[in-house]
C-alpha cells in the first residue's frame, strides 16, 4: 500500500513538474540565444541598441524563469503535502490502509524525488545556455577540447601527488553534508506545515511561515554557535574544516531525525481531522 500511495503521490505532481522542466529548458534555449546574438554583435561591432535592450530584457527574464523554477517547484511540492494531510483532502488520507510513518514517508520521498529531478533539470539549463552562448566566440569549442585533456592530466596527477584516502574522505564528508542538509531543510519545512496547521484554525499557511522562521532562527543560532566553538578549538587548516563539516553533518543529522520524529508525535497524537 506505501507503493500505492508514494505513486498516487507523484502522479499528483507530476503534472506540474513537467511543465516547470519544460519551462526551464525553454528559458536556458531563450536566454541562450540572446546570449549568442549579444557576444556575436559584440564581435561583429554591429549592435542596434533596440536589439540589444530587447536581447538584454529577454535575457533578465530567462534568469528570472530559471531562478524560479526551482523555488516553484518547491512551493508545489510542500503545497501538495499540505493539501493531502490538512485539508479535507486530509480525511481520505488517514482512512488509508497505512500506518502514520508510511503516510509522513510517502510525502517526504515524493518531495524529495520532485526536487532531485528539478536540480538537474536546472543543471541541465544552464549547461545548455552555455553551449548556445559561448558558440557565437570564434574557436571556442576548439578551444576546450584542446584544454580539457590537459585539465584532466592536471587533475590526475594532483591526485597521484595527494593522499587519496584524505580527497576521498573530504569529497565524502561533502556529499555527506549536502545529504543532511537537505534532510534537515525537507524536515523543517513539513515540520512547520504540520505545526502552523495544528495550531491555527485559521490562516494555516501564515501560520506555518511563522512558525518557520522561528525554528530557523533557533536553528540557526545554536548551530553558529556550535561551529563557531569548533572553528576556535585551536585546529588548524585542513584538520579545522574537516571539524566544521564533520559537526555540521552531525547537528543537521540530528535536526532531521528529531524534527522527523516530532512531526510523526504531532501527525499521529495532536492532529485532529474530525
Amino acid at each position: 500500500m506505501f507503493t500505492k500511495l508514494l505513486k498516487h503521490e507523484w502522479r499528483s505532481t507530476r503534472g506540474m513538474l513537467g511543465t516547470l522542466c519544460l519551462v526551464c529548458l525553454g528559458a536556458s534555449l531563450l536566454g541562450g540565444g540572446t546570449m549568442r546574438y549579444l557576444i556575436t554583435a559584440s564581435y561583429a561591432d554591429a549592435q542596434h541598441h533596440a536589439i540589444v535592450v530587447l536581447n538584454v530584457l529577454a535575457m533578465i527574464a530567462a534568469i528570472i524563469a530559471v531562478a524560479v523554477t526551482g523555488v516553484a517547484a518547491l512551493f508545489l511540492l510542500i503545497g501538495r503535502f499540505y493539501k493531502s494531510r490538512f485539508t479535507d483532502e486530509g480525511y481520505l488520507t488517514f482512512t488509508l490502509p497505512v500506518n502514520t510513518h508510511q503516510n509522513l514517508l510517502a510525502s517526504m520521498a515524493n518531495t524529495a524525488i520532485g526536487m532531485v529531478i528539478i536540480f538537474f533539470v536546472i543543471c541541465a539549463a544552464l549547461a545548455v545556455w552555455m553551449l548556445i552562448g559561448f558558440s557565437a566566440i570564434p574557436g571556442f569549442y576548439e578551444r576546450v577540447r584542446e584544454v580539457l585533456p590537459e585539465v584532466w592530466a592536471e587533475i590526475r596527477r594532483e591526485i597521484g601527488k595527494a593522499e587519496n584516502s584524505d580527497i576521498f574522505g573530504g569529497i565524502a564528508l561533502f556529499l555527506v553534508n549536502v545529504l543532511t542538509g537537505g534532510a534537515c531543510a525537507l524536515v523543517t519545512l513539513m515540520l512547520s506545515v504540520t505545526i502552523g496547521s495544528i495550531i491555527a484554525k485559521k490562516h494555516k499557511i501564515l501560520a506555518a511561515v511563522g512558525v518557520y522562521y522561528g525554528i530557523n532562527v533557533l536553528i540557526s543560532m545554536t548551530c553558529s554557535a556550535a561551529l563557531a566553538i569548533q572553528a576556535f578549538s585551536g585546529s588548524e587548516g585542513a584538520q579545522m574544516v574537516s571539524r566544521v563539516f564533520t559537526s555540521s553533518a552531525v547537528m543537521t543529522a540530528v535536526v532531521a531525525v528529531a524534527g522527523y520524529f516530532l512531526m510523526y508525535w504531532l501527525v499521529d497524537r495532536k492532529l485532529n481531522l474530525n
